[in-house]
């Protein structure tokens, strides 16, 4: 039977991002592979999917010559070991020597761009480098999946990925069944925010923080949590020092990090995610699968599912003022306004962002 590798520069990543897919492999009968850092999921990949895994050291904060050729090196050892025959790549640095690594034992290389992340976002001497790898490691890639029509264009006009090997994919999509409305009423209870990420400036939260001291100096009766995990390996990363601040707000509650979301958007009323630049955020797809309307940025990834009026409210990208009167928006729809925008949320994702998508494409990869 085909031996398939999932790789990725975490193992987070890995079980909660991909986890349908690997299961959907294994179920066919394929040996699958998990390689990625070593953290505290490596295991339950193993234990809870019943997929093989191995570790390889990365240095996810930046690049350093060393480091990164010593992740090429463990790469082609177990490559060499493993004989893959078809290796599916996650995230900048995967995609890259992961592409070398596979194509030098053979297999067949399918990269995912899962959102042109901070290096692409900045236009500094770690953008360019980024880029260079790119034009030298895709040309051997096989098929390059994106999440948005602006990352297939960035992609394409920049000579980064040949345009004939790129396709677009909605992200990971969702499990529509365990995903499903449970419609609290907002308008007999405080009505709740809710942000669901990794805690990182990227991702807005300075600015939601802000726009959350504007509606409450407005008189507004809200209160935002926020649940995710402080990423100290990335350089967007905000310390917890800082989120201790913004707890002593009688507004914001911290409710750290779940293994259970289901339950945290299920008491919540609108999800907000402000980021600079997404691929397809799986937060906004998981809480239109749960019935849930959303404020988002205008920008890449968010507006591809986010509707302006239909199933959330867009805001200006690093824009408190513009995000607060989209939060605002929200708080004052009546309640039959509301309703209907919760049925949007649940109708888009059932439409276009079903994980059965996903699956279906990327299985047919092997025909």
């Amino acid at each position: 039977m085909k031996v398939i590798v999932f790789s990725a520069n975490t193992s987070w990543y890995l079980y909660n991002f991909r986890q349908s897919s690997i299961k959907a492999f294994i179920d066919k009968g394929y040996t699958v592979y998990c390689i990625s850092p070593r953290d505290n999921y490596s295991k339950r990949l193993m234990s809870e999917l019943g997929c093989y895994w191995s570790n390889i050291d990365m240095d996810n904060k930046g690049y350093n010559v060393y480091k990164d050729i010593i992740t090429l090196y463990q790469l082609l050892c177990l490559y060499r070991r493993i004989k893959p025959d078809y290796v599916f790549n996650y995230t900048l640095k995967n995609n890259v020597y992961g592409t070398w690594a596979a194509k030098i034992y053979g297999a067949v290389v399918i990269n995912n761009v899962c959102g042109l992340g901070t290096a692409f976002i900045n236009n500094n001497l770690i953008s360019k480098i980024v880029r260079i790898l790119y034009k030298l490691s895709q040309p051997y890639a096989d098929k390059v999946f994106c999440q948005n029509p602006d990352d297939f264009s960035m992609l394409s006009d920049n000579k980064l990925v040949n345009k004939f090997k790129l396709e677009l994919l909605p992200g990971s999509g969702v499990n529509t069944e365990k995903f499903y409305p449970v419609l609290y009423k907002s308008y007999r209870n405080v009505f709740t925010f809710l942000f669901v990420g990794r805690i990182l400036s990227d991702k807005g939260l300075n600015e939601l923080v802000e726009a959350a001291k504007i509606l409450y100096q407005e008189n507004f009766d809200f209160k935002l949590q926020i649940c995710g995990f402080i990423d100290n390996k990335n350089k967007s990363s905000i310390s917890m020092n800082v989120v201790n601040q913004w707890i002593k707000y009688p507004f914001i509650e911290w409710l750290g990090s779940s293994d259970d979301v289901v339950s945290v958007y299920a008491k919540a009323d609108c999800v907000v995610l402000p980021s600079y630049r997404e691929g397809m955020p799986k937060t906004l797809i998981e809480a239109g699968a749960m019935g849930l309307p959303s404020v988002a940025t205008n920008v890449p990834g968010c507006k591809h599912i986010i509707k302006d009026g239909y199933n959330g409210f867009l805001c200006q990208p690093r824009n408190s003022k513009s995000l607060a009167g989209a939060m605002k928006k929200i708080l004052m729809l009546p309640e039959d306004a509301y309703k209907i925008i919760c049925s949007n949320a649940r109708l888009k994702v059932e439409k276009e962002f079903d994980e059965s998508i996903v699956i279906d494409r990327t299985i047919s990869v092997l025909a």
